[in-house]
């Protein structure tokens, strides 16, 4: 072969091989291109609750993807939480109450057996928590009363405390109970201050008790 056509079939080689360079170039930005548009349509899904979080951090991933830095895992630097659109939430006056923090008084399921019982059986029975009698004689008040008070308020917080423990509650579980709660906000839209006022109740409403006790 004469050297004028080695010469043209290099030229021609080298035109071939930058020719699919660019065809590779192509397929590879077509595939950016493609890429990037799921995702925008992926993230505009994942963030119809504003109360999602950590969707920054799932961009931040995306793009290590989408630019093939093999790092998408570090990427990935904390919690997410993906919410469905509020619609598809189910309406709630708050959240349930841990079954540690429950009273023992709620009605427990009644078993087959006894379920044959009368109407008003059943309606004295769930209107009424389990109780233990406290023997006569107990001392139920632990703490000093104020001298001089009646007879008849004496007999009355007796009363209570008798209750109370009969039903194993403490008093001021019975006087301020978290269920019917009045909410000046609605916890779906802010449970970081339900959370909050669900703490606060709790570990105050012993405080309470006493400040009622010990008003002026």
């Amino acid at each position: 072969m004469s050297d004028r056509n080695s010469k043209l079939l290099a030229r021609f080689q080298k035109c071939l091989d930058e020719e699919a360079k660019d065809d590779a170039r192509d397929q590879e930005q077509e595939a950016r291109i493609s890429k990037t548009v799921f995702w925008s349509e992926m993230r505009d899904i994942i963030a119809v609750n504003a109360l999602s979080s950590g969707l920054d951090i799932l961009d931040d991933v995306a793009k290590a993807l989408i630019d093939d830095t093999g790092r998408a895992a570090q990427a990935l630097s904390g919690p997410v939480t993906i919410l469905p659109h509020p619609s598809m939430q189910s309406a709630s006056t708050g959240a349930t109450p841990h079954p540690s923090f429950t009273s023992p008084s709620k009605k427990r399921t009644v078993p087959a057996k006894q379920a044959k019982g009368s109407a008003a059986k059943k309606q004295k029975a769930s209107a009424s928590p389990k109780s233990s009698p406290v023997a006569p004689g107990t001392a139920l008040i632990t703490f000093r009363l104020a001298l001089g008070l009646p007879k008849e308020f004496v007999r009355d917080l007796e009363g209570i405390f008798r209750h109370v423990a009969a039903v194993n509650l403490k008093a001021w579980q019975r006087a301020y109970p978290w269920v019917n709660q009045h909410l000046f906000y609605d916890p779906v839209e802010d449970p970081d201050v339900y959370l909050g006022h669900w703490r606060f109740w709790h570990n105050c409403r012993a405080a309470f008790f006493e400040w009622a006790l010990h008003a002026p």
